[in-house]
């Protein structure tokens, strides 16, 4: 199918309008200008035509044509168009011109019929591209209103099991504020009993203090029976001393065996006292004694 565009374009000589109607080739394009109660005029524009304006303005016939086609499609509004007589002109912001073609009357019924018919193909082409769009827009808004509904209940949802996700929170909250109260209760209580406690005896150091009394009264019970003891076997020793004596003074012969009897018990008695600890109180009636 041939490329063709059709536009509305504004002659800048007149203010009036005029329709422009292009077939687009690889290396030239055709013009058609249709105006109301006027012959349809006719132009082309062949490589040797625009060998001029494409050394003007140093371009290629690529970007030629690619921007020719941008000015003719009437959105580009730096574009103006002037058509007088038997030309047809296309200026940059009224100053550069960028091409010229050379149009006249259409008189050829043929080449109108020819035309009149793409227009109508085309036309046909783009109602059933038309109606075809209409069904599929009509598909997508028919889904696309399910989508927003099914958004809106689900956004519902949320909302609810955001609000009884919220009360579940709080009320979990709640209850873990009121526990860490009680257990800060109990801690402060605790520390209140074990500072008492701290401050009173305990019973290891009343049984400690309790055996460290016993052993200090078991050791004097030793001392005093320790010094008890020298005192009667010094006693005893004087006795038997003094009966010595008298015994000596005696007109009755000793006999060996009464002075073996003597000397063990002297012995017996000399020689325990140096088995015990010596204490000042002994030592003075040692004293005493010897004296």
């Amino acid at each position: 199918m041939i490329n063709v565009s059709v536009s509305q374009l504004v002659n800048q000589v007149d203010n009036g309008q005029f329709t422009l109607y292009v077939e687009w080739e690889d290396t030239y394009f055709k013009i058609i200008l249709l105006r109301s109660c006027t012959v349809p005029l006719k132009g082309e524009m062949h490589t040797e035509s625009a060998s001029y304006f494409l050394e003007q303005l140093e371009e290629p016939l690529e970007t030629y044509l690619e921007k020719t086609k941008q000015a003719f499609s009437g959105k580009n509004t730096d574009i103006q168009f002037f058509l007088q007589d038997d030309t047809f002109t296309w200026k940059q912001q009224n100053i550069l011109t960028r091409g010229e073609i050379t149009v006249h009357p259409l008189s050829n019924v043929l080449i109108v019929s020819d035309t009149l018919k793409e227009l109508l193909e085309r036309y046909q082409d783009c109602q059933e591209r038309i109606v075809t769009l209409e069904k599929e827009n009509e598909c997508l808004n028919k889904t696309n209103g399910k989508l927003i509904t099914d958004v809106e209940t689900m956004i519902d949802m949320k909302n609810k099991m955001e609000k009884d996700l919220y009360g579940k929170f709080l009320l979990l909250l709640n209850t873990k504020k009121e526990r860490i109260r009680e257990l800060q209760k109990i801690i402060d209580g605790n520390k209140q009993v074990t500072k008492s406690a701290y401050d009173e005896t305990t019973d290891d150091e009343s049984e400690g203090s309790n055996g460290g009394s016993k052993k200090t009264c078991d050791t004097k019970k030793r001392k005093n029976e320790q010094k008890t003891e020298p005192k009667s076997s010094k006693r005893n020793f004087k006795r038997r001393t003094n009966s010595f004596s008298s015994d000596s003074t005696s007109p009755e012969p000793s006999t060996s065996k009464d002075e073996r009897v003597l000397r063990s018990t002297d012995a017996r008695h000399t020689i325990q006292p140096k088995q015990l600890p010596n204490t000042p109180e002994e030592e003075s009636e040692e004293d005493l004694f010897s004296q």
